[in-house]
Formats: structure tokens, sequence, C-alpha cells
């Protein structure tokens, strides 16, 4: 089949959002060695269809109002009701007012109070998409801005600075948004053909084993990549390559089962940004029942893993109900399902 990336549903899509989202979850779990390679690609993959389906409004003020009903919305939304145990444990002391602060700043955690979270996401999400708006007009300013930001990201890593801040974060996550974002117009022609090239028989699965490779590889040496501290590991040219190298893995794999059309597929694909937030009050009781089995590393990693996916599949009915009780979280997710 052709793929067209203007006004179609792509089925791809949304398996690479589930299997992005698997592997959110699954990194979170910290499998014995294994991480490397899970955070060599499981935020930039996101950054990257952010990027293939984000399209240039005909104004700011249009986009701005986008974001703000897909994103800015959902994000306090769900920003308040993560740290609302906490706000009202420290009611009496004014540390929940922090919280508020970091929530509103994009920040991980401020005076010792909860912030943003896994929400940092959404928020450097935001900033990207207002540059992106603002400043992109045509493919040399994207590669120059993509330059810009990772030039910025080798030095904020060179500094020594950890600010733990959604801000900083956008100079490793732009690249990635910007290279989708390509992919979906001017690079679309050859993004169709690499689609349907992997999707021939006896393709697919060769290009997923060498990518699982290379990424594994990478990220063994490179160590791990933390994105929502704006760290790369130890190399930016390793982090990029096995950023890039996992991302086609997650590719290969969506274009095999493109052609399965699944109604729990898409509802997890929308969902994504409730199961970001929440996916670890499900996964820490798992965790704890596997820590206390007497198992090899190799049995223990196929526990975490089958966890993972399991509490992936708890937030099909969770999403359901968010879209029946609170779809304003969901944004224009909610007509996906």
């Amino acid at each position: 089949m052709e793929y067209n990336a203007i006004n179609t549903h792509k089925v791809w899509v949304d398996w690479a959002k589930s299997l992005g989202m698997l592997a959110i979850i699954w990194g979170h779990a910290f499998p014995d060695g294994m991480c490397g390679f899970i955070y060599a690609f499981n935020v930039p993959v996101f950054f990257i269809l952010s990027g293939y389906l984000t399209k240039r409004e005909q104004s700011m003020r249009a986009c701005v109002q986008k974001i703000f009903d897909n994103l800015v919305i959902p994000y306090f939304i769900l920003a308040l009701i993560k740290v609302a145990g906490f706000i009202f444990k420290h009611i009496n002391d004014g540390l929940w007012l922090w919280s508020l602060v970091a929530i509103g700043g994009g920040i991980h955690n401020l005076h010792g109070a909860s912030g943003c979270n896994n929400l940092w996401f959404v928020y450097t999400l935001v900033i990207i998409k207002i540059i992106y708006q603002a400043v992109v007009t045509d493919s040399r300013r994207l590669l120059l801005v993509s330059l810009l930001s990772l030039a910025g990201a080798f030095i904020y890593n060179l500094s020594g600075l950890d600010m733990a801040w959604s801000v900083t974060n956008v100079l490793l996550a732009l690249p990635f948004f910007m290279l989708g974002n390509w992919l979906a117009d001017d690079g679309c022609r050859y993004f169709n053909k690499l689609l349907n090239i992997v999707k021939i028989g006896g393709v697919s699965i060769p290009a997923f084993i060498a990518s699982a490779v290379i990424t594994y590889i990478v990220g063994y040496y490179n160590g791990d990549a933390y994105m929502f501290m704006c760290r790369y590991g130890n190399s930016l040219l390793l982090f990029l390559i096995g950023a890039l190298s996992g991302s086609f893995m997650i590719l290969c794999l969506s274009a095999m089962l493109d052609n399965l059309n699944l109604r729990i597929i898409r509802i997890i694909s929308a969902g994504t940004i409730v199961t970001l937030v929440f996916h670890r009050e499900l996964l820490r009781p798992l965790l704890k029942l596997v820590g206390k089995m007497e198992l090899s590393i190799v049995t223990e990693n196929v526990v975490v893993f089958l966890s993972s996916v399991l509490v992936l599949l708890a937030f099909v009915p969770i999403v359901s109900v968010v879209k029946r009780l609170l779809p304003v979280v969901l944004g224009r997710r909610a007509n996906k399902f």
C-alpha cells in the first residue's frame, strides 16, 4: 500500500505511539542491562511522531489556540491531579505553593515540592510547537534551528548544569520534532518510499533486528540518556545514532503491524498523555512483587517486560473512562476512538 502524509488516519502511527509508550513504561521499570537501550529511543520517537503529526497553522493565534486546547489545558489538569495528594499533605506548611510554582514553570521539583513530573514532555512540546510556528518557514530554517539546538544541548552538558527544567529539555528534543515534521513535509516522498520498502516481505524483520542491535550497542557504550534532564549520555553523536536507529526500529515494527487496525491500539494511542502521567502508580506494586521473587536476571527481565505490557493494557479501560468523564484531558485525541 502507498502511504500519504496528508489527511489520512495512519494505523502505523497508533502502533508507534503504543509501542513507544510501552518503552516508556518498561524504561521506568529499570530492567537490568536494558536501560541504555530503552532510553536511547523511547523519548526521541515521541518527539519525532509529534513533529510528523504537526502542521503549520495559518496564524500564531490559531496555533496557540490549538496548543491551549490539546496540550496546555490537559497539562494543568493532569499535573494538579498528580500532585493533589502532595498539596493536601503540605497545605499547612506552605510547601504546596512551591508545587504550583513548579508546575507553572515546568520544573520537576522545587524546594522539595513535586512539580511537573513526567509532564515535562508536554511542557517542552508546547515550547517547541511555538518555536516551530514562529520561526520555521522552510527546510533551511528547520535545519538551522535544529543545529543550533544541538549545539546548545552540547554546551549545556559540558557546563555541568543540572536544572531539571522543561525549558532546557527543548535543546535536545527540538531536533527530533523537526525531523518528524520534515518527514511529513519536504521529506514525505522519501519517507513514504522507506515505509513501503519496510513493508515488503522479508525486509521488515531483518531491518528491525539490525536497528535493534545497533541501538543496543550504542546504548551500551553511550550509557543512559536522560532527556528529562537534557542529558544525552556519554556522547551526543552516539545518542543521535541510537535515537535514530531505535526510532527506526519502532517504525519497522509499526509498519509490519500497519494492516492490524485494532481499537485497543487506537485507545492506547489517543490516551498516551494519561498513561504517561499515571503509569508508575500501577507499575510500582508489580515491581515490588517481582522484587520479592527469587528470579535469575534473564527471567526477571522477562517478567518485568510482561508487567510493563500489563500496565499498558490496564490503561485501555482507564482511558475509556477518562473519555466519558473528562474528555478535555484528551483534547482532540478523544475523537480517534
